[in-house]
């Protein structure tokens, strides 16, 4: 009886340990760089973002002083 339960708390352990060296993701870092297509001053966004993904296709765009810039992996 005694080896059952040894062997059921090694089988635990095993379990436990394979649980917790689940690989975790990490996030890119998120550079900025001037639209070389959009023009114009920098209002909304939403016009931003839309020309730096169909045209530069890149993550999307930010508004910043008014100029339009490009989201990217750095």
């Amino acid at each position: 009886m005694a080896t059952k339960s040894l062997g059921f708390f090694f089988l635990f352990l095993i379990v436990l340990a394979a649980h917790e060296t689940v690989v975790q993701k990490t996030e890119a870092r998120i550079c900025l760089a001037p639209s070389g297509k959009y023009r114009g001053l920098c209002f909304r966004e939403s016009g931003c973002d839309s020309t730096c993904k169909k045209q530069d296709h890149l993550r999307g765009g930010v508004c910043q002083r008014f100029a339009c810039y490009c989201q990217r992996n750095c």
